[in-house]
């Protein structure tokens, strides 16, 4: 399995959405283990607090895949779609400023390998478009569009990609950055918050994209189809939604 077609098929996807920051779960991790990141821990951690940075921001990812595929594992410091748009979203609607560091001011999708997380960040820019804007906008036209404060919306590479990066990250944490903090479980099970080896890659297509480290699950062949039409209704609406 070569690491790299994995983000090769990602950065595809990604550059489908020219309007929402393709996130590379490689800088992800780098930018988030450095001794300056100080992410915090489960133990601290409210339901709000951002675990992961990316290039200065404070980065809240939001799992938008199913609870079937949730249910097998989940990055660390996640939140579903759901829980992000009940719980999270007020708050963000409400910050009274940029300043709030309880709350991130960067919000990342993630799913299998990008595709469907790309259509939710552009959803999210074009549903809320006085909270999130897309990478290309900075703080000064953010402002002069009328928005209350700037969060930005990324869309990562997914979780195969992430995880063959946390691979790498191991693999290479004592011997070429003994600087770095500490790994801690980055792939979790829902249920326990436990580390596990087990990641859902959707189709059995994608199997071979996955390190060896790796056991991949995939949904049955019906269910597969039959999600797979689902995808295709909610991308023609999506991208319907970004020609209005």
């Amino acid at each position: 399995m070569d690491g790299s077609s994995a983000e090769a098929a990602a950065h595809r996807y990604q550059s489908l959405f020219s309007d929402v920051a393709g996130i590379s779960s490689r800088e992800l991790l780098e930018d988030s283990l450095l001794p300056s990141s100080t992410p915090t821990t489960s133990s601290t951690r409210s339901t709000i607090q951002p675990k992961w940075r990316f290039h200065g921001h404070n980065v809240l990812l939001v799992d938008v895949r199913t609870d079937s595929e949730r249910d097998v594992s989940m990055i660390s410091g996640a939140v579903s779609l759901g829980e992000f748009k009940t719980n999270i979203l007020p708050s963000l609607e409400s910050r009274v400023s940029d300043s709030d560091s309880a709350l991130p001011d960067m919000i990342v999708t993630y799913c299998t390998i990008g595709f469907r997380s790309g259509m939710e960040a552009r959803n999210l820019i074009h549903e809320y478009p006085t909270i999130f804007a897309g990478w290309e906008n900075d703080d000064n036209s953010a402002q002069e569009e009328g928005r209350t404060s700037i969060t930005k919306v990324g869309n990562l590479d997914g979780i195969i990609p992430f995880a063959n990066a946390t691979e790498y990250e191991r693999s290479s944490n004592n011997e070429q950055s003994p600087h770095r903090i500490p790994m801690e479980p980055l792939i979790i099970d829902r249920k326990t918050k436990t580390a596990t080896n087990k990641v859902h890659v959707y189709g059995p297509s994608w199997k071979m994209h996955l390190s060896p480290a790796y056991e991949a699950i995939t949904f049955s062949r019906i269910e597969f189809a039959w999600r797979g039409l689902m995808v295709l209704s909610r991308s023609c609406w999506s991208f319907a939604c970004c020609q209005r």
